[in-house]
């Protein structure tokens, strides 16, 4: 039996979420059935998934440039978080100018970011946040997005980390879905150990931010995933916290170490795709994803994603000194209005096909992790050896 999150003197409660993007009237509404969740957490994290600016022009490379008021990040402290990354494919999309500020607004709101820097090795280092005694440090890193927006030896930006991808034919069938191979560079992967090394150096625990895999496409990780994560892991961190991909993904463990792989959407206002992004744009998702392509759904004109997109979660993550962390899961639903909100084990049905959910991405991504119910929440798990 998987033991329950324990408070301690020397343990921390992490509360992390995915993509976070607030463009509506009273954006204080999308917390509405999750304020209490947040506020739990000693640090509650979540990935700011977009830019807060006025009056800037969009950069030529984005499919779709989302934008909304920077006095929408308000709502954003008031909701309890504490840190955001910024490093990811969003925060560039109306330019150098968008980028600043995003930052500096999250920043004035009281609310620590991460994976920006006035140079590439400050968008690389940890930032700490002091909670319980302890001492958190978070490394953000995006693998996805314009190069435009990457910091540099002399240039601010968001740290940005080299994939390179290669594409194989498969059983000699010009025309058929290739075999895809993925690794980080050489160069990205020396910066990503000196990072966690760093950080580790500082802090109790470690977290990492990665904006990483394949959006859209339910259940699959791309290749470098598993391997930046392991990296990442034997360089210092403690959890490995994932998103970009609009939907939710399996959680892996590696030395006894949580690797969150896709935490989902969760308040992620995306208003108007058809507006924001050109037919072409949107075309091209529905070539590729079929059903899973972004385009607009009745009903819900905040969430043009597929409905699986619309299950999500806030994540509980128990640091304790001494021991592996310890993550349980709270389900959510996203409703027509673009809120998420819990499903309470009471919802019996509800419960059990977030469950049934859970366990089919985690068998088609091959995750050997034990998922169970206790209580209102989902404990995830690495299987004991030899466990069927």
């Amino acid at each position: 039996m998987s033991e329950p999150l324990q408070d301690s003197a020397t343990s921390v409660r992490l509360v992390a979420v995915g993509d976070v993007f607030l463009n509506r009237k009273n954006p204080s509404e999308s917390f509405a059935h999750v304020g209490e969740i947040l506020e739990a957490g000693d640090i509650t994290f979540g990935n700011s998934e977009g830019t807060y600016a006025v009056n800037q022009t969009a950069d030529p490379d984005m499919m779709a440039a989302i934008i909304a008021s920077p006095d929408n990040i308000a709502a954003l402290a008031r909701a309890g978080f504490d840190v955001m990354s910024v490093a990811n494919n969003h925060i560039n999309d109306w330019g150098r100018a968008g980028m600043h500020s995003t930052v500096d607004r999250l920043q004035r709101e009281g609310i620590r970011t991460v994976g920006f820097g006035k140079n590439i090795d400050d968008a690389f280092a940890p930032i700490c946040v002091a909670a319980n005694g302890c001492r958190v440090a978070f490394v953000a890193a995006s693998m996805i997005g314009s190069w435009n927006a990457a910091a540099t030896a002399d240039r601010d930006g968001v740290a940005m980390l080299e994939v390179s991808t290669q594409y194989h034919d498969l059983h000699k069938q010009p025309g058929s879905p290739p075999h895809v191979r993925s690794q980080l560079t050489e160069s990205a992967a020396a910066r990503v150990a000196r990072s966690f090394e760093e950080a580790k150096r500082s802090a109790d625990f470690v977290i990492a931010s990665f904006h990483w895999g394949v959006h859209c496409f339910p259940a699959s990780l791309a290749e470098y995933e598993r391997s930046l994560a392991r990296l990442a892991i034997d360089h210092g961190a403690d959890v490995v916290l994932g998103h970009h991909q609009h939907i939710l993904k399996g959680v892996d463990f590696y030395k006894g170490k949580p690797i969150l792989h896709g935490l989902g959407n969760f308040a992620f206002d995306l208003v108007d795709i058809e507006k924001i992004a050109s037919p072409a744009a949107v075309r091209e998702t529905i070539e590729i994803y079929g059903e899973y392509g972004i385009f607009s759904r009745e009903g819900y004109p905040t969430v043009p994603f597929h409905e699986e997109s619309r299950m999500t979660v806030v994540a509980h993550i128990n640091l304790a000194q001494g021991t592996d962390p310890v993550v349980e899961l709270t389900p959510c639903m996203i409703n027509t209005n673009g809120q998420p909100g819990p499903i309470p084990a009471s919802d019996s049905s509800s419960f059990s096909s977030f469950m049934a959910y859970l366990k089919k991405i985690h068998w088609l991504a091959d995750l050997d992790t034990e998922i169970g119910q206790r209580g209102d929440r989902i404990f995830v798990r690495a299987k004991l050896r030899g466990q069927a």
